[in-house]
């Protein structure tokens, strides 16, 4: 499919067996486009925020919903951005997986981030992440959020490293991993610039007015948002199908996104 592909909602299906009910801070029939923004460690996190006001204006917050997660390396580098996150957004850490459950019927942070969102944005992606998504491995909340993904739902991943590190053949190889057995994940491909180390080379984060830009085309704003969650009569939340989307479909490939193919 074509770069710009959209991405239609999900129409509502009944599911019939009880979940557990879903976390207070995270409601999944507001109305709004719920996009999920992860950030690794990589000095690019202090993007993050315009990324967020960007998102912001376009779809006007009546509209849309951003829940972040924060590696404990990205949170190092949060201070350092030029303008502070929105008081309104939540920031979710690895120890909100465990203070918010005490006994089973409580809610699973990784699983209910993972039911509320439309989108996982991953910007900037560490090294260090993408080999743990490639292996499988699930040690903090955004690597068991992946893990966990519904493949109907695409994330897009943004990776951001030293030029050593994007060139070395386990980098390579953790993508391929990624293109032939993740067809609902879309690489956004680095871009060559100075980097934050003074190296100058490929592998710094994709320009993140033109990250916003690829959220746009595959959740243009006159389509959203649109509600498509499933509560039953207890208020308890369903976990919901979701339909695959025009990228996914018969591909059996994800697209590794050129900016130069834009």
């Amino acid at each position: 499919m074509g770069a710009h592909a959209h991405v239609h909602p999900p129409d509502p299906v009944p599911h019939s067996s009880l979940v557990s009910a879903s976390h207070p801070g995270l409601p999944l029939n507001d109305g709004k486009l719920h996009v999920l923004l992860a950030a690794t460690g990589s000095v690019a996190t202090i993007k993050v925020p315009l990324i967020v006001e960007k998102l912001l204006r376009i779809y006007e917050p009546s509209r849309i919903s951003i829940q972040i997660i924060v590696t404990e390396p990205a949170e190092r580098f949060l201070p350092a951005a030029d303008k502070p996150l929105p008081a309104s957004i939540h920031v979710w850490r690895d120890s909100d997986e465990w203070e918010n459950w005490s006994t089973r019927s409580d809610p699973i942070v990784h699983i209910e981030l993972r039911r509320w969102a439309h989108l996982l944005l991953v910007a900037p992606l560490s090294a260090n992440t993408l080999a743990k998504i490639a292996n499988g491995l699930c040690d903090n909340l955004l690597t068991s959020v992946i893990r966990a993904w519904n493949p109907a739902v695409p994330i897009l991943l943004a990776p951001a490293m030293n030029t050593y590190m994007y060139t070395n053949p386990l980098t390579k190889r953790h993508l391929q991993i990624i293109q032939d057995e993740m067809d609902w994940i879309t690489v956004l491909k680095p871009v060559e610039k100075v980097l934050a180390c003074g190296d100058i080379g490929m592998g710094g984060m994709r320009e993140w007015s033109d990250i916003v830009e690829v959220v746009v085309s595959k959740f243009p704003p006159p389509l959203y948002p649109k509600k498509s969650d499933v509560v039953d009569s207890q208020g308890v939340v369903q976990d919901k199908p979701r339909h695959n989307t025009p990228d996914h479909a018969g591909t059996g490939h994800i697209r590794f996104q050129d900016p130069e193919s834009e």
